[in-house]
């Protein structure tokens, strides 16, 4: 499983705050990046809160 960021996000810094093990900022291209490639069994129930606390549902796992 891998989890995934929709175009339509809109930046507000949720799930960096509450996830940062998993997502991170960049400043650079104005987006944020998914720091694993793949969801490990140990981040599994982590990357489905972000999931369920995304402001916009940008969050997909896939």
């Amino acid at each position: 499983m891998k989890i995934e960021i929709a175009d339509y996000c809109i930046r507000c810094g949720i799930c960096e705050d509450m996830f940062p093990n998993l997502f991170k900022r960049n400043y650079e291209d104005h987006c944020f990046d998914v720091l694993v490639d793949e969801i490990t069994p140990e981040l599994e129930e982590e990357a489905k809160q972000a999931v369920a606390e995304c402001a916009v549902a940008a969050i997909k796992i896939i």
